[in-house]
């Protein structure tokens, strides 16, 4: 467009990640104005990071929120466009009171009637944004006045300068040996994007002793973010250099980062200037879905903490336990830094499984779709009906309930197939009063399973699930799990160490297993879970060392009560325990280590005595019914 009349106003975002995504659409803009004048509109901290820019013949710099003064400011300028970029109602408002003839934007936050030209971003049936790259979503603002928008490219300009500045500042990147490293582990966004300080330590003790890195700690002036740089230093058996105690501009951190090797971030602002200065970038997802930052840079990881509660796009999160970010492991982590310090290509990496729906609510981990439509397992429906297997029903279970075995192949595997039909209205009401939502009672199961993994807790991998509601109840769901591969249940088979000749090897040997059961049992508890079926049948150990836990329709985590399901749970490992095997020194044993300590405590043992308590309470009702109690037998 050759007008040289047109004056426009660009009104730019104010978050430095957001504004670095828009980079696209501003050269996008450019172009098609390229006889006509562009003021760019923005935060200090936003002109500094974009400067100096090729997209703009004039900055305005906005430094009050107020929309009636930044109109008065404006309307000076006499503009004939407003481009904006900024989502707010007050930003449209300014433009609308400052009469600028054409202003485009979103129609988003109640203010279309603001502006003249209206996109409408995509929504979800739920009536939710649809996630969609933040790139495109600004690049549809320059698509509707007609220019070219195929270059999705970001980029960012570096003044020399500061380069020369970075040399005098920092004398160790020219007396660097191996990789420089940047870790950003902070995140204007919230606390709930940031990987454990812990892990990141870990990371740089771990990229120093192996690849002879020397490692930066990117954060901002934020007591919050200079915190976290604190503890990661603290942490450290290495000098790592921290810019919260040696502060740098963002002109010279663009510098910083373009003598960069590797930047491990969060999902945060400096993610995306590490990726338009072309470096190799790992981005550590949590509570946010990474399609709204998606760049398809090639050179990028991401880790993505794929947990059952993601994304949910909260700045503090709200469980227990912060599973999403947590999922990520310092090893897959250092996997991925390896990778990119090899020049491999980017990619994506998941924390925990994925599924995919191959017909309504059925739901299926990919590696295992073509096995299980061979068996005709395709739909919820074929499901019920499929009989081909050994049925594993007992006596005391429930008549809505049904259990198979069965065998698959590529993968060659055993197959376990729980199928709940028309559950009593009374369990489903219990059910969703306990975990706090409605969902099916496989969901259940699904959802503990899931957030236990991210918790390191191990349980049976989930094959897949499904299920038909009703208007207000579940009709009937399904989980498929997998087999466990060399390991047995408690109950069916105990270590070597309990069979034979005891000797003072053997002893030992026992001393140390209740130790780990003990461990394992407190893990579980402090994801805050309870079992309330937490006997030997439904703990499995294999032969290297390992314990899963199984069976965890009923498991969840207690609002109210937690003391009493924790002394349940307890007391269904002390009944279930073998008296033959397991002496009233063992099980003190196995309680000290759960507790942590050399000694009782006069609480310590108020709640044996519930324990045992409940276990005698058991007891009697399996005499009543001719069944002899394990512990007392």
């Amino acid at each position: 467009m050759q007008d040289t009349d047109h004056k426009i106003l660009v009104w730019l975002p104010s978050p430095m990640g957001d504004a670095v995504l828009c980079i696209p659409a501003l050269r996008a803009i450019r172009k098609y104005f390229s006889s006509g004048k562009i003021t760019f509109l923005a935060r200090p901290a936003v002109r500094e990071l974009l400067s100096p820019s090729p997209f703009t013949d004039d900055w305005l710099v906005q430094s009050d929120s107020n929309p009636v003064a930044i109109f008065r400011e404006i309307r000076k300028h006499k503009f004939t466009n407003a481009i904006l970029f900024k989502n707010s109602i007050g930003s449209a408002l300014a433009v609308f009171l400052a009469g600028i003839p054409q202003r485009v934007g979103y129609a988003r936050e109640g203010r279309g009637f603001l502006l003249t030209d209206k996109i409408y971003p995509q929504k979800l049936p739920d009536g939710k944004f649809k996630p969609v790259s933040m790139i495109d979503y600004y690049l549809a603002i320059a698509f509707c006045f007609g220019a070219d928008t195929s270059d999705r490219t970001l980029e960012l300009p570096v003044d020399s300068q500061n380069a020369d500045k970075l040399k005098a500042r920092f004398p160790e990147i020219a007396n660097c040996r191996g990789p420089l490293v940047i870790f950003v582990p902070g995140g204007a966004f919230g606390p709930s994007k940031c990987w454990p300080s812990e892990r990141f330590e870990r990371t740089a003790d771990w990229l120093i002793s192996t690849c002879n890195a020397i490692v930066f700690i990117s954060v901002g002036s934020d007591p919050f973010e200079k915190q976290i740089a604190k503890e990661i230093c603290a942490l450290s058996k290495h000098k790592l250099i921290s810019l919260a105690q040696r502060p740098v501009s963002l002109s010279e951190l663009k510098a910083l980062f373009t003598k960069a090797d590797l930047i491990v971030t969060n999902d945060t602002g400096p993610r995306h200037i590490g990726i338009a200065l072309r470096r190799k970038v790992i981005t550590l997802f949590g509570p946010n879905d990474p399609v709204w930052t998606d760049t398809g840079y090639e050179n990028e990881i991401q880790i993505v903490g794929n947990v059952s509660c993601a994304p949910c796009t909260k700045a503090v999160c709200k469980k227990s336990k912060h599973l999403c970010m947590e999922a990520i492991t310092v090893e897959m982590v250092c996997n991925a830094a390896e990778k990119g310090l090899k020049n491999c290509k980017g990619g994506v990496i998941k924390t925990c499984q994925e599924f995919i729906e191959i017909s309504e609510s059925f739901f299926v981990d990919p590696h295992y779709k073509i096995a299980l439509a061979k068996l005709g397992l395709i739909t919820v429906d074929s499901v019920f009906s499929f009989n081909a297997g050994k049925s594993l029903s007992k006596d005391n279970l429930a008549r809505f309930r049904s259990r198979l075995q069965f065998e698959i192949e590529s993968p060659s595997a055993t197959l376990f197939l729980k199928r709940y039909d028309r559950p009593p209205i009374m369990l489903q009401l219990k059910n969703r009063l306990s975990h706090r939502r409605r969902k099916s009672c496989s969901f259940y199961e699904l959802e503990s399973a899931s957030e236990l993994a991210a918790a390191g807790i191990n349980t049976p991998k989930v094959v897949c699930y499904g299920e038909q509601r009703g208007r207000f109840f579940e009709k009937r769901s399904f989980i498929i799990t997998e087999k466990l591969s060399d390991a047995e249940s408690l109950e069916r088979k105990l270590p070597a160490c309990f069979i034979g000749t005891a000797t003072v090897k053997i002893f030992k040997l026992r001393r140390i297993f209740i130790v780990q059961l003990a461990s394992f049992i407190k893990k579980f508890h402090d994801t805050d879970y309870r079992h309330r079926d937490l006997y030997f049948s439904h703990i499995y150990y294999s032969g290297n060392g390992t314990f899963y836990l199984i069976d965890l329709a009923r498991a969840f985590k207690p609002v109210l009560l937690c003391r009493r399901f924790q002394i349940k749970d307890i007391a269904q490992l002390y009944y279930s325990a073998p008296a033959r095997y397991f002496s009233k020194t063992d099980r003190l044993r196995f309680y000290l280590a759960y507790v942590g300590r050399n000694k009782l405590t006069k609480d310590d043992k108020v709640f044996i005595r519930k324990v045992i308590n409940k276990a005698e309470s058991m007891a009697r009702h399996d005499i009543k019914y001719g069944r002899a109690a394990p512990f007392a037998s």
